[in-house]
């Protein structure tokens, strides 16, 4: 790739940052015009191929909803394209020739009250249009605000929705809530942002000066002390402001449409004062008032019947598209009755189980968040938002909305089902039988209950109750391949080899793309000898994915165990090359080039290996070996000791007491019985 070009034809003119999570280019599109435009390079958290795939996914799915809001809003700016480079993201943006409208809060300047007011109004116009679609800005301060040059009107650049896609990060905390900095986002998120921007202006605050404003706060409410006594704004102003800024979300305006709706009532509020003090018409003008608030109170909430009507069918359009599995086609048309109707709970929450299919996590949260507050009695909407919390991982948070869902219908089955679930991760094993006992008591034929209580029962080392649970699976349906793979998993810890085989077999009849339980029967043919069958197991799952690392790792693992040890090194390169931090590839390999003799290279993986995960005991342990065949004492006492912290910390008992007396050998520098010292490192199955 030429250094100077992106994607072959956006030339590079300037770099203009430089960050850890990537580079932001000015550049010019050889191919079309001399318009310059802004490049995004995004670097995804990991290189892992199956993530990678989902972040694929939802890279093309956001940037898609930026590219069409863009189109169709000229105060959005325009997303031109998106393309992936190197396993990197790019996206290329309009560029807006134009002021930051951080330039225009000068320290200790503030904005006069109108300036506020029409910032806010501007930028809340904005807001209602970005929130219908189901986008969430998740960055607002005054560096990603530009006044455009060409109308001076306000615009909005830099959407985290992308970057935080990528990154799974935030950055910018100082304007950001308490609820996003937690992960739990919502749509009036924007609106505190937005709140705290025009405090800045209001105050004539930097950015750098907003950390310490966020620092004062009230010790009884939490709220923030940010109003100077000797600035005078409209006490109604600083109200309005006030709610945006709430620490409770629950306590904040929910929607855009209800700041403008306040704001537009104080300027209605200004004029009329305004025009009784010069024309003294005080009947004619409380009339006129009166109309005004009448039509600022249904601004937007309001349609007439033909609007009523159009959203009835958007709304039923994206039900049936969801139902046919086209989920993209539903978010759009929930996008359009949102739109028209920004309180409709039930297009919210439909909206939100797309986006949960997607495996836009954090979305059907938000969208989730927003159906319990216009009906906080809506128990799906409860358990949905539980789903998509635990899938983020905060499972305390799901179980607190599983909670609320039982309480609100206490024979909701999949409520119970999702806490168990939850609670399994919180090894809170009792409470999760008892969850998924009840899904059970209330739908008898639940076959995925069944599947996660054995599950549970065999990490409980029940194994019995797991096969009965497996066993109950497979005669409701017996084309469950799930049931005979779990089956097999157990059937293979009980020792009872040949069981799992014929179990993994016919998981792999069902379905015969079942890539783990290839690899489970690979396995167990490995361990029992059997050399072309778990070959050409492994073989056919890299036949299915090719990127699929783990069949690399366990192929590799099988020719070294007889002795094809420069297959192994093949194998474990391979894997490296998808994963480059893969720390079981780097410890094996290692062990590989030891039996090979090559010990400055297996030296160097098992150090590789440390590097990359300092907790490794086998990577020490290994090292250890090999520090020892360099007559290298010191250092191979170390390691061995290293390695016995850790294995005993995490109650491997029998490789601490190897390590132990590994180190008893060198500390008493005898010889070694014989048999004693390994010939080669501990082989690690990832």
């Amino acid at each position: 790739m030429n250094s100077n070009f992106l994607d072959g034809h956006y030339r590079i003119l300037k770099v203009l940052s430089d960050g850890e999570k990537g580079k932001t280019y000015l550049v010019q599109d050889v191919n079309v015009s001399d318009n310059q435009f802004i490049v995004k390079q995004l670097c995804p958290p990991s290189s892992n191929p199956q993530t990678l795939t989902i972040l694929h996914r939802l890279f093309a799915r956001k940037t898609a909803t930026l590219k069409q809001l863009g189109q169709k809003h000229d105060k959005i700016q325009k997303l031109i394209a998106y393309f992936e480079e190197n396993e990197e993201f790019y996206i290329v943006q309009e560029f807006i020739p134009g002021n930051l409208f951080a330039d225009e809060i000068i320290q200790g300047q503030p904005l006069s009250e109108d300036q506020v007011i029409t910032l806010l109004s501007e930028v809340l116009e904005i807001l209602v249009i970005l929130h219908s679609y189901g986008v969430i800005h998740r960055d607002i301060q005054p560096a990603n605000i530009i006044r455009r040059e060409s109308d001076k009107k306000l615009v909005l650049v830099n959407f985290g929705t992308v970057n935080e896609a990528m990154t799974n990060t935030v950055d910018n905390l100082e304007y950001m809530p308490i609820e996003q900095v937690n992960g739990n986002l919502k749509y009036n998120s924007d609106i505190y942002a937005l709140g705290m921007v025009a405090i800045a202006a209001m105050r004539g605050l930097p950015t750098k000066e907003i950390s310490n404003l966020r620092s004062q706060k009230n010790n009884l409410t939490g709220e923030i002390i940010w109003r100077d006594k000797n600035l005078k704004f409209n006490s109604k102003l600083v109200k309005i402001i006030n709610k945006m800024v709430r620490f409770d979300y629950r306590q904040r305006y929910q929607y855009a449409t209800e700041v403008l709706d306040d704001l537009k009532k104080l300027k209605n509020v200004e004029t009329h004062q305004q025009k009784q003090h010069d024309k003294k018409l005080l009947l004619v003008l409380m009339g006129v008032a009166g109309c005004i608030t009448l039509s600022v109170g249904t601004w937007f909430l309001q349609s007439p019947k033909p609007v009523n009507n159009a959203e009835k069918k958007l709304y039923q359009d994206g039900l049936n598209k969801y139902d046919a599995g086209n989920y993209e086609g539903a978010i759009e048309d929930f996008n359009q009755a949102i739109e028209l109707d920004p309180r409709n709970a039930l297009a919210y929450n439909r909206r939100g189980n797309a986006y949960y299919r997607l495996g836009d996590y954090e979305q059907a949260q938000a969208d989730s968040s927003q159906a319990i507050l216009l009906n906080p009695q809506d128990a799906n909407a409860y358990y949905d938002r539980g789903f998509a919390f635990s899938e983020l991982g905060k499972y305390k948070e799901a179980i607190a909305d599983y909670n609320q869902a039982i309480k609100l219908n206490s024979q909701n089955v999949y409520a119970y089902y999702g806490r168990g679930l939850a609670r399994a991760e919180l090894k809170d094993n009792k409470g999760a039988i008892g969850d998924f006992n009840k899904a059970i008591a209330l739908k008898p034929q639940y076959t995925e209950a069944y599947l996660q209580r054995g599950i549970l029962h065999r990490r409980l080392r029940q194994r019995l109750g797991a096969i009965e649970d497996f066993d109950r699976i497979i005669k409701i349906n017996p084309s469950d391949a799930k049931a005979y793979y779990q089956r097999g998993l157990t059937q293979f810890i009980n020792n009872q080899k040949y069981a799992a085989l014929k179990d993994y077999t016919d998981a792999i009849k069902i379905n015969p793309k079942y890539i783990e339980a290839y690899l489970n029967r690979g396995d167990v043919y490995s361990d029992l000898g059997n050399k072309i069958e778990a070959t050409e197991d492994y073989n056919t799952i890299l036949q299915i994915d090719p990127k699929f690392i783990a069949a690399y790792i366990h192929r590799a693992i099988h020719r070294f165990s007889f002795g094809d040890y420069q297959g192994a090194i093949e194998d474990y390169t391979a894997a490296l090359k998808l994963d480059p931090n893969n720390v079981v590839a780097y410890n094996n390999r290692g062990n590989a080039y030891l039996e090979l003799g090559n010990k400055k290279a297996a030296n160097q993986d098992y150090s590789r290996a440390i590097a990359i995960n300092g907790n490794n005991a086998l990577a020490y342990y290994n090292r250890g070996v090999i520090r020892t065949k360099q007559k290298n004492k010191s250092g191979a006492i170390a390691d061995f000791q290293k390695a016995a912290k850790l294995f005993q910390q995490q109650g491997e008992q029998d490789s601490y007491q190897d390590a132990q007396r590994e180190i008893a050998i060198l500390q008493n520098n005898s010889a070694p019985a014989k048999n004693t010292r390994p010939k080669s490192g501990k082989i690690e199955k990832n």
